[in-house]
């Protein structure tokens, strides 16, 4: 997926996003524009922003705009 299109996918609020990246399962949901609940393996944050979640080094210390359109939805 390209970082376009989660951050439109996120920001609309559309639907939760399933994703596997190096093996390890992930989801993103959008609870509210201001509530966005990830989980990627054991690790699991909250972010107030779809720019927060996109620029915030999570997932390998990458930020999600460097490393989605490597994930498996």
């Amino acid at each position: 997926m390209k970082a376009k299109q989660l951050r439109e996918s996120v920001g609309d609020m559309l639907l939760d996003i399933e994703f596997e990246y190096k093996g390890v399962p992930g989801a993103i949901c959008p609870f509210s524009r201001d509530d966005i609940g990830v989980k990627y393996g054991d690790l699991e944050h909250t972010f107030d922003s779809v720019d927060a979640l996109m620029n915030e080094p999570f997932i390998d210390g990458k930020p999600m705009k460097d490393i989605c359109e490597k994930f498996k939805i």
